[in-house]
C-alpha cells in the first residue's frame, strides 16, 4: 500500500490531463468540426501539434526525473480518442507518438 501512496504523490496529474485533452479531446474536436478538412486535421492536429506535444511530454517526464511508464500515457490517450472518433488507419500514429516521446526522453536524459 505505501508503494502505491509514493507512486500517486510522484505521478503526474498535470501530465495526465493535458494527454487526456490532447489525445481525446483535440481529436474529437478536429474530427467533427465542419470547416476542417480530413487533409488539414492529419496534417495540422496529427503531425504537427500531437507530434509536438510528444517532444514536449518526452522532455518533462527527464527533466521532472517521471517514472519512464508515463510516456505510456499520450499514447494511450490518444489510440482511445482514434478508435472512438478518426478511421483506422490512424492507429498507427500511436507507434509514431511513442516513438517520438521516447526519443526525446532519452536525448533529454542524456543532457542531463
Amino acid at each position: 500500500m505505501a508503494y502505491l501512496q509514493r507512486s500517486w504523490k510522484r505521478f503526474d496529474k498535470k501530465l495526465f490531463g493535458w494527454s487526456v485533452l490532447v489525445g481525446i479531446v483535440l481529436t474529437a474536436i478536429g474530427a467533427y468540426l465542419p470547416f476542417v478538412h480530413r487533409v488539414t486535421s492529419v496534417v495540422l492536429l496529427m503531425i504537427i501539434v500531437n507530434g509536438g506535444y510528444s517532444i514536449y511530454t518526452g522532455i518533462r517526464i527527464a527533466k521532472k526525473d517521471l517514472n519512464w511508464w508515463e510516456l505510456f500515457l499520450f499514447p494511450i490517450c490518444y489510440i482511445i480518442g482514434a478508435y472512438i472518433y478518426l478511421p483506422h488507419y490512424t492507429f498507427y500514429f500511436t507507434l509514431v507518438y511513442l516513438g517520438i516521446a521516447y526519443l526525446s526522453y532519452s536525448m533529454s536524459k542524456q543532457k542531463l
